[in-house]
Formats: structure tokens, sequence, C-alpha cells
């Protein structure tokens, strides 16, 4: 059901919901779509409005406007409103959801690198990634089949050699709109859904609960007003009351409306914010040129291609990847289409002796076929040190509140991981006839010494806001424990990235929307209704 909170009086208070979900992006929605024609009484605030596409209304997005600490100040200054979308679907509408698993290096500590890791691992997560996977249509869940990819993309890696540190990999991607614009793959079923009902222009301002911080009671709201002359302002106050909140606006706003509600769900070490990762790029970074062409289909390893599958006609049955010309367009409804290609990734024994971050290489080849561009995205290690706060001096041109301070940082440790990423890439490509290999990005110096922007071969900073708000077996390690609960507080849960101890390379929202489903089907259990 839909429901605009416009139309509701001033002061009103909602009551009699199960489940409060505050945000609806990947994580927001995927809960919601999970529990939809369940028991449970649901409902989730929206910031935007139902028709919301593409970009954000401006007023809205002045909200996600915030400060940059001095090194991502001089990377990516607008990082904080570029990154993220103050919408309906969140930043579902901007992303091409690429999309892969954690591998089992992500999930586990890497003696020598980090003691973080996952309380669970993929293994246990297969299940909902099997389940998050259908939301982009991506066919079988089958990304180490190397001979299946193979064959689909007319496409072979480079040939293994004694003493490889890298090996290939596969990536999906989905880019038609009506797939990964999350509001509109599940609107119907949201709208339909006689459970659930999706409030929208609703806005969080803080959170309230009883003396001791350890129960929400309700969550103190408000609507946007545009006045005649077209100015926005904040508008009616109103407050929901359910038995279990989430919090799934993102891995930067949950951390805000957390630290604006008093620090909520803190810990003794200090740790609400700490610990925040992004995946530091160097799209540009090598340029190499091979003594001949490079066959054909291990450039087609490399080469995004779109991919038609169509699926089998019984259970257990093979994919059939579809070459033939469309009759007519719309036929194409009959097939399971989205983009696919390969990277080179290292061994988890590579990572265990190197004691680096995991990381991805895609190569890039000329019209010559003889010449590649080397793009590196990495995992950064959760630093303390890194973290976001409030900005006091900084207030949100609407409801008055402080804004978002992204304080980001890498790490020795980090910087080694590039160097040594991109050693390895240029010998395993040296091995395979690249004779002439040109650095295009400084990776020399310490932490903080790169190539900014605009210069050629700069470090960017990746879309993936994580691990502010860390999953951990203790509260004295973490903020949210196994099921994604505030150690602190019996009845707050948080849906996103921020939740994750460890980045590893891969684009994160295929995770997000597993453990949301994941947290979904626990709060089920919690409720003890299906």
């Amino acid at each position: 059901m839909y429901v605009q909170a416009d139309s509701l009086p001033a002061d009103t208070i909602l009551t009699g919901f199960d489940i409060c979900i505050v945000g609806a992006g990947a994580a927001g929605i995927a809960m919601a779509q999970r529990l939809a024609k369940s028991s449970l009484k649901v409902i989730l605030l929206v910031s935007g409005g139902p028709s919301d596409r593409g970009a954000p209304d401006e007023a809205r997005q002045a909200l996600y406007h915030g400060s940059a600490g001095d090194f991502l100040q001089k990377v990516d200054p607008v990082f904080l409103h570029r990154s993220r979308l103050n919408m309906y679907g969140g930043t579902t509408n901007h992303f091409g959801f690429w999309a892969r698993p954690l591998d089992h290096a992500d999930t586990v500590p890497r003696p020598g690198y980090r003691d973080a890791g996952w309380l669970f691992d993929e293994q246990a997560l297969r299940p909902y990634y099997i389940d998050a996977h259908d939301f982009g249509r991506f066919g079988p869940f089958n990304y180490d089949d190397m001979a299946f990819w193979e064959r689909v993309l007319f496409a072979r890696c480079f040939n293994p050699l004694p003493g490889d540190k890298l090996s290939g990999a596969i990536m999906r991607a989905q880019y038609e709109e009506n797939l990964h614009d999350f509001q509109v793959q599940f609107r119907d079923q949201l709208k339909s859904a006689e459970n659930i009902t999706v409030l929208f222009n609703a806005h969080l301002l803080r959170i309230s609960t009883d003396d001791d911080q350890h129960c929400v009671i309700e969550l103190n709201c408000a609507t946007i007003d545009r006045s005649s002359s077209g100015e926005s302002n904040a508008g009616k106050g109103f407050k929901v009351r359910a038995r279990n909140y989430v919090l799934a606006c993102g891995g930067i706003e949950n951390v805000r409306l957390l630290q604006l509600s008093g620090d909520l769900g803190n810990n003794r070490r200090d740790q609400l914010g700490r610990g925040f990762m992004v995946h530091p790029l160097l799209t540009n970074a090598a340029r190499v040129t091979f003594d001949q062409p490079v066959p054909s289909d291990i450039r087609n390893f490399f080469r995004e291609q779109q991919i038609r599958l169509k699926a089998p006609e019984t259970a257990g049955g093979d994919y059939r990847h579809m070459v033939e010309p469309l009759v007519h367009p719309e036929l194409v409804f009959d097939y399971l289409v989205f983009n696919a290609w390969g990277i080179l990734a290292p061994t988890y024994l590579t990572l265990l002796e190197e004691r680096i971050g995991n990381f991805r290489i895609i190569l890039y080849f000329g019209a010559d076929a003889a010449s590649a561009v080397v793009n590196l995205n990495w995992e950064q290690t959760p630093n303390e040190d890194s973290r976001i706060t409030l900005n006091h001096e900084q207030r949100d041109p609407i409801f008055g509140q402080p804004v978002a301070h992204v304080d980001w940082r890498l790490n020795e440790t980090d910087k080694r991981s590039a160097v040594r990423a991109l050693e390895i890439t240029l010998d395993y490509l040296r091995d395979r006839g690249a004779s002439r290999r040109v650095m295009i990005a400084d990776v020399g110096g310490g932490a903080e010494d790169w190539t900014f922007p605009p210069g050629e071969g700069a470090l960017e900073a990746g879309d993936h806001h994580i691990g502010a708000l860390r999953m951990s077996a203790s509260p004295d390690e973490g903020i949210v424990d196994i099921n994604s609960r505030l150690h602190a507080v019996e009845n707050l849960y948080i849906a996103g990235s921020a939740v994750f101890p460890t980045g590893g390379y891969v684009n994160p929202t295929l995770t997000i929307v597993a453990l949301a489903l994941r947290l979904a089907d626990h709060l089920k259990a919690v409720a003890g209704r299906g």
C-alpha cells in the first residue's frame, strides 16, 4: 500500500507495526519484498516519492551534502552527495548492479594482513546469495564454473603457468533499469501487499529510546513541504512505533542517524562510525604492450558482453546461451539478459603469502589488440582513524541538523596492497608477452602520497560505503551482532554494507541484498510468524 506522509494530520502517531524499515534503497526494498505477504505488519519509510526515477529532487539531495576530511577532499570533494541518492530506490537508480559474491578470503581473518573476519562464511550466505541473484535476473549461480563462462563468452583466460599468483574470475552486471531500479522492479508487489505500508516523504530525524538506550520507543519523523515560491522547508512532524526497527539508509546516513540520536549503539571503545572503508580505485593504473596481438578469445574474456540465456525447462536442467537474432524485440523478456566479463584476481595462497588486500584487475584492450590499460580495485583494511562523525558547524538546509563529516583515510597497508597488486599483475602479464609496461599512476611514497584528480592515473574513491557499524561477536569489537542487531539496543537492526567487517574487492550490493533477506527471515523467526 502506498501512502503519502503529507496526508497525515500533524503530530500523528503511527502504531501497530511489527517492523519499521527506514530507507528504501537496495537493502530496505529487499527486506520489504521478502516480508510481503507474510503475517507481519511492516511500514517502509521512504524519503522520496512513488514516481522517483533517475535523479533525486534537489532539495532532498541537499540533505546528503556534508563535509569531507583533508584526504577525501583531495580525492573526491563531492563524494558525499555524488555517491548516494536521497530518493525512492536509493543508489539503485544510478548503478549497474555489478555482482559477484564475496570470496572465501574476504570472510576470514588473514594473519599478517588483518585480524577482522565475518561471523559466518560465504557458504552460510549461499542460499541468500542465490535469492539475491534473482534480483538481477543473473541466471545460474555458478561464478566458479569457468568452462560455462568460457563457452558463453566465446573466450578463455590466459593459459595458466607454474607459480601464477592470479587467476580468472567472473563479474556480472544488470543495466536494465526496470530491474536495477529496485523500486521499479518491485513497485507492483509492494503497492499491492496488504501487510506493507510504503510511506513517502517520510524523513527520520531522531530515534527515541528508553532512559538506558536499551530499547527504541519511537521514531521522530517529518515531511518536507514546498512553499508557493518553490522553497523546501520542514513540514509536518509525526511519529512511528513498532516492535522492531531497521535502519536501511546507507553506510553513511545510518551512522549519522545513530549519532543524531545520542550516539545510540556506541560501545565503550567509541567505535560508532569508525572503520569506514570504500574500495580505492586506480582506473588508469598502467599500460602494457604485448609482443604480438593477443588472441581474440583471450581478449573476449576481458570484454564486457551482453549475455542472453534461456532458463532450463525443468529443475536442475542446463541454461542455454542464445545467440540467434530475435524475431521480435519483446521476445527478449523470454530470456535472462545481463552483462558478464572476466577479471584477474589473486589466489587465496597469494593473499596469505603476500599479506595484502584482495584485488581485481580489469584489462581494457586497445584496437590494436596488443595493448591494454590496467584497472585496479582493491580491498581496504579496517582503520579506526577512518571515520564518520557529525559536523556541528554545518547544518542541513531543511531540518537544520548537523551533516555527516567523512574523514576517509588509507594506511600504509593499503598502499602496500596497491603496489604489490600492480607488481604481481605486471609480472603476470610480462610472462604472457607484455614486454613493455608503463606505470600511469604514481604509487610511490607513503599512505597519503598519490596522484590526485585531475592528474592522469589519479586515485579514486569507489561508491561503496563499508564498515562503520561493523558486525562482531563481542560488543567491545563492533556495533552489531551476528543478526545485524545493535549489541546495545534490543530492537534496532542495521541493513546495508556498514555492518561488513571486511570489504573484499567485489561490489557490495549482492551481499547487501543477501544480508537483507537473511535479516528479514530472522525477524520473521523472532516474531514467530511467517
